[in-house]
């Protein structure tokens, strides 16, 4: 390919160059405002998986809603004045303007509260035997009358669910319709509880809705956060090599661009973006550095070379086709991701493959045009890697065989990797609402909502025999320590000896209810208008592992299998939160295996075709697989599991560890047709070429180890993983590498 009327375009034209780059880019990153941020587990699951199916189902069926919780403290709640707080809280006008839409307005179908029920209570006309009120709807001022109230089955009822026994805990459960603005609510909320007038309790927004717009949030302000950070680490890192502010600048400013060019384009085609985004940013930022600093320290070695023009055509014939290269397999590895099921990280994959691909235009467009704009010579104080490359010349087979070891050791520790899904470890530390919603857990038994469906012949629900057989099988699901309420409860409260009228009475009564409160329930209440359909609410406590998690709900759905229920009825495997946590963990393997042979297999093909050599293409392929051997033992040995950000890990390397052995293998192939022997050519590639590639490894290191200011427990590990594997990415291409060119078959 002739190059040279690009080099003397970026030679001769470099500002109108970077005048119109800079329009296209303003232009394209426009639309990166449209990019937000979702954090619902649902979303890393296929529309067709089964879980997802049955969840739709019942959101059909039921009209599921989300619940805003007020978690409530103080020293009691029974005291007039906390009552009367927690009241004006509750009738606020901001927060259920139109009491009697069931949300079909304001969105908020319901509000329920200790204060509600002793007004309720106190609002009853006075009865001879005391079971009466005063007839006003007010709190009262009377101790001992509240505490009569308190004493009675009706508020006795809700005792840990709106209060625990020991009365220095309440709720405020506001129930809120499908179709809610959530946001709009929950900042309606806030300003209420602020604005309470007295502050003889302390009050805290928690529950699914305010967790999830909480990491929302916070998340985007870690995504402000981080660039100055990336930035700076990655400033210091390029100035201890070039000992120059020029090099910060031809380096940072076409990964700006690149990084602009890429949310613009999310925000036109993709704008829905989970916490992975960052780890995007990082990525590009890492990564995207290492073409401007391999073209730079190119040009700047050829600097025998008199005519910029001349200096220019050589570093794009060179060092531009390698970058070309390494863009091109370093795509395949992130593009292998968009074969998942799961669509955030299909998303994540899209980012990144078309984020290396601008940093790959930004850089060949804007580095040669920086480079020439600023008169770049470099300027490093670095020492010469002579005696290294020398070294690793004559010690590459044992280097070899010490490699070959370890990636033993690494195979044996396959079956100790684990998996873990745990949506806590994707929200920051010390999130209010979290805590409190874990507090919650614990002192009221809700959690993450999840729900069996049971489906009977019309009017099967109405039988004595068919509310029996569901209260068994709760009973049978609560041996397994989970919390579980269905309308058998409802209607076993009010009697243990069911009779078909009376269960019929008590239906009527739930076709509306909104008595069962957890962190979700349905508007329509909790049967069917023809008495056959309902659901069993299941919440397994908060903070459980993975695989305790994972028992829970596999021992549910074998007691649900199990279960007789009279008139055709037939009982659902769990959905929910933790079932669909525990779906997607069961996922991560397979998700990671099939996107590593997908990357593998297109980067191999790639390489025989960019080398036109099926040789060149197996040998380049050498650093990536001794690094996937490797990453077994360091997942076991840090302790890491394979998650929704690890899982990405193997492909995300691929494409990395490839770049490094590319740029070995171009320059000992260009010393080659110079006429070099294979051991002269290697030891120039090391020397050279490997003095770069340490460079980039060190700033994509630094990028990527910004993630750790972000109090993201599984980010930190994704971090955590990446500097590893890039620093073995280097090692594979620079120590091992060069230990397969010497063999006779290579020439």
């Amino acid at each position: 390919m002739n190059v040279r009327p690009i080099a003397q375009l970026l030679v001769k034209r470099p500002h109108a160059v970077l005048i119109i780059f800079t329009l296209i880019t303003a232009i394209v990153g426009s639309q990166a405002t449209n990019v937000y941020m979702v954090s619902d587990f649902a979303n890393f699951l296929p529309k067709d998986d089964t879980a997802v199916q049955l969840w739709n189902r019942i959101d059909k069926e039921f009209q599921m809603g989300y619940n805003i919780i007020i978690y409530i403290e103080a020293d009691d709640i029974r005291d007039p004045n906390v009552l009367k707080e927690i009241d004006r809280v509750c009738c606020s006008p901001k927060l259920n303007q139109y009491e009697s839409d069931k949300g079909k307005i304001d969105g908020v179908v319901s509000v329920r509260s200790l204060s509600l029920l002793i007004k309720e209570e106190n609002g009853k006309p006075y009865q001879i035997g005391g079971l009466g009120g005063q007839g006003t709807r007010e709190i009262p001022d009377d101790e001992k009358l509240i505490a009569r109230y308190l004493a009675r089955t009706t508020v006795q009822a809700y005792k840990d669910t709106l209060f625990t026994n020991t009365y220095k805990i309440g709720l405020i459960i506001i129930q809120l319709s499908s179709d809610a603005n959530y946001d709009d609510i929950l900042e309606k909320t806030k300003d209420v509880i602020e604005h309470r007038g007295t502050f003889y309790s302390e009050m805290t927004i928690t529950g699914t809705v305010a967790m999830q717009k909480a990491i929302q949030t916070i998340s985007m302000e870690y995504f402000r956060l981080i660039l100055p950070i990336i930035i700076l680490m990655i400033s210091a890192v390029l100035f201890f090599f070039h000992r120059s502010l020029k090099g910060i600048i031809i380096t940072l400013m076409p990964i700006a661009y690149a990084i602009i060019l890429t949310f613009g384009l999310l925000g036109a085609v993709s704008p829905e973006m989970t916490l992975l985004a960052i780890a995007v940013v990082a990525l590009l930022l890492g990564l995207g550095v290492d073409y401007s600093i391999h073209i730079m320290n190119r040009f700047a070695e050829e600097n025998s070379t008199g005519d910029e023009v001349d200096r220019m055509e050589k570093l794009l014939k060179s060092t531009g086709k390698a970058i070309l290269l390494s863009t091109v397999t370093t795509v395949i590895g992130f593009g292998s991701l968009m074969i998942s099921s799961m669509t955030p990280m299909i998303t994540f994959g899209f980012a990144c493959a078309v984020g290396i691909l601008f940093c790959f235009i930004c850089s060949i467009i804007l580095a040669p045009t920086l480079i020439i704009i600023l008169k770049y010579e470099k300027n490093s104080l670095f020492p010469s890697w002579s005696s290294l490359a020398i070294f690793v010349v004559h010690n590459k087979r044992r280097i070899a065989v010490i490699a070959c070891f370890f990636a033993i050791m690494s195979i044996i520790l396959i079956p100790q990797i684990t998996t873990d899904v745990n949506y806590f470890d994707m929200a920051p530390e010390g999130i209010p609402e979290l805590e409190k919603l874990q507090e919650y857990s614990s002192n009221f038994g809700g959690g993450n909502f999840n729900a069996l469906l049971i489906v009977t012949d019309p009017q099967g629900l109405t039988y004595p025999e068919t509310i029996d057989a569901i209260y068994n099988m709760e009973e049978e699901m609560r041996k397994e320590g989970v919390n579980v309420n269905s309308l058998a409860d409802q209607i076993k409260k009010v009697s243990d000896v069911l009779e078909r009228n009376d269960i019929v009475d008590r239906l009527n009564d739930l076709l509306g209810v909104d008595t069962i409160i957890y962190d979700m329930v349905a508007e329509s209440g909790l049967v069917s208008e023809d008495f056959s359909t309902t659901i069993v609410l299941v919440n397994i406590p908060l903070g459980r592992s993975m695989e305790e998690n994972e028992a829970a709900v596999n021992k549910i759905n074998e007691i649900a299998e199990k279960s007789e229920i009279p008139h055709n009825g037939r009982v659902s495997q769990l959905t929910g939160t933790d079932a669909i946590n525990v779906a997607i963990n069961k996922k991560l393997t397979d998700e990671q295996t099939r996107s590593m042979i997908v990357a593998l297999l297109l980067v191999l093909a790639a390489l025989i075709v960019i080398f036109s050599s099926s040789i060149y293409g197996f040998l380049t392929m050498i650093p990536v697989g001794f690094v996937l051997m490797w990453e077994p033992g360091f997942l076991v040995g840090l302790n890491v599991p394979l998650s929704i950000f690890t899982i990405s890990i193997a492909s995300i390397m691929i494409g990395i560890g490839i770049d490094y052995g590319i740029h070995i293998t171009h320059r000992v192939r260009e010393g080659l047709e110079e006429g070099l022997s294979k051991r002269d050519a290697t030891k120039v590639a090391i020397e050279k070429t490997g003095l770069s590639l340490v460079e980039a490894a060190t700033t994509t290191i630094a990028g990527t180890a910004s993630i750790f200011f972000i109090d993201i427990s599984a980010l930190q590990q994704f971090s955590l993983l990446i500097i590893v594997m890039v620093a073995l990415s280097l090692v594979g291409a620079v120590f091992i590498l060069p230990a397969f060119y010497d063999f006779k078959f290579v020439k």
